[in-house]
């Protein structure tokens, strides 16, 4: 492992390079051995600088200081060979040579969707994140996004909430979680998927870290879906990448007199992405069929707070209620009751039905 660790911190070789050595030499050492063979005989500015790494003590004690770090933390190295590095991510030509992962799910065992769009998301595109989950969710998907606040987070959630397979790609180390309000949803997330990163475990957030972070949710998506999106930012570079990938992209159509709706409006314009305008298209698109028996949601294992206990027996009473039934005999506030059929909603107790009616949904 230690070899595999020192190659993947030679600066100056692209992924397609260190690929063909290792596929030609068929273990890290050798292709390190024959690597420096080679730039000895070239002698050129570029294989000076890379000799120069290959023979510093200082890239074997960071190789070192990082399996050290790997093993404290119970993080996984996963180079490209692995079986658990995402297999679509493979045929990027930028891909990492190596990942750090940390989780209980291999991410291959599902087909994996890649939702992202803007921080600044209104109650419309947490709608439509609701929708297009509580949709997919009897089929075998799993979701990646990025951790961020706004659409990626609210995805996040969402996901853990039915239980959903979910992925988050860092654009810091695993155990320096950005942003650190997230943390505690991070730790949710390693027991539904797998926390990603190519950045070593202790190394802080970087600007410049989080547009090349897109690249990885991108390249290990079948398809990305961008809900609500300015005209620039990370939505749209995560979206031009997929389409560099040959990755199919979807957009959520929005308000025209919405900022945050312009981005994903010009996607679908331009033809760089295709409207969805409903989840059945991904569905369609993938040739999902759902999973038999499949329980994407514990209820046992839900805890309910006081209010959404009270609410959920109050409803069971005759099945299905109004909501103006549900305020009179619960006595609380509007925007309280509101928040709390929609958390019961998420976690699939109850569905709405037309007429401000919701109905017990086991």
């Amino acid at each position: 492992m230690l070899e595999t660790v020192i190659f993947s911190l030679i600066k100056g070789l692209p992924f397609s390079i260190k690929k063909k050595l290792l596929e030609d030499h068929k273990s890290p050492k050798k292709a390190i051995d024959n690597l420096t063979m080679s730039l000895i005989e070239v002698n050129s500015k570029t294989g000076i600088k890379i000799l120069n790494q290959i023979n510093s003590n200082a890239i074997v004690k960071k190789a070192e200081k990082i399996i050290k770090e790997c093993m404290e933390s119970e993080i996984q190295i996963i180079p490209y060979w692995h079986d658990f590095y995402p297999k679509d991510l493979i045929h990027c030509t930028d891909a990492p040579f190596l990942i750090y992962s940390k989780g209980e799910q291999n991410p291959n065992t599902q087909n994996l969707i890649s939702i992202v769009g803007t921080r600044n998301c209104t109650d419309y595109g947490l709608k439509e994140i609701k929708r297009i989950l509580n949709y997919l969710k009897p089929y075998p998907i799993g979701i990646v996004s990025g951790l961020a606040y706004g659409i990626d987070i609210y995805t996040h959630r969402t996901a853990n909430e039915l239980n959903l397979v979910n992925h988050a790609v860092l654009g810091s180390g695993i155990n320096k979680i950005y942003p650190k309000k997230h943390l505690e949803d991070s730790q949710k997330i390693k027991e539904n998927g797998v926390l990603i990163s190519e950045y070593t475990p202790n190394e802080g957030p970087r600007a410049y870290h989080f547009p090349r972070r897109n690249r990885i949710i991108a390249g290990m998506s079948k398809c990305t879906i961008v809900i609500e999106s300015k005209k620039t930012g990370g939505a749209m570079i995560t979206a031009r990448l997929a389409n560099d990938y040959n990755r199919d992209v979807f957009a959520v159509p929005g308000n025209n007199d919405q900022e945050y709706s312009s981005g994903s409006n010009l996607l679908i314009q331009r033809h760089q992405a295709t409207i969805l305008n409903h989840p059945e298209q991904i569905v369609e698109y993938l040739d999902l069929k759902k999973v038999e028996n499949k329980t994407t949601l514990k209820h046992n294992n839900i805890k309910l707070s006081k209010d959404e206990k009270l609410v959920l027996n109050i409803i069971s009473k005759d099945n299905e209620m109004s909501i103006n039934e549900i305020q009179m005999q619960s006595s609380l506030k509007t925007s309280v009751l509101n928040f709390v059929l929609t958390s019961l909603e998420i976690k699939q107790y109850i569905e709405p039905k037309i007429g401000n009616f919701y109905k017990i949904k086991f």
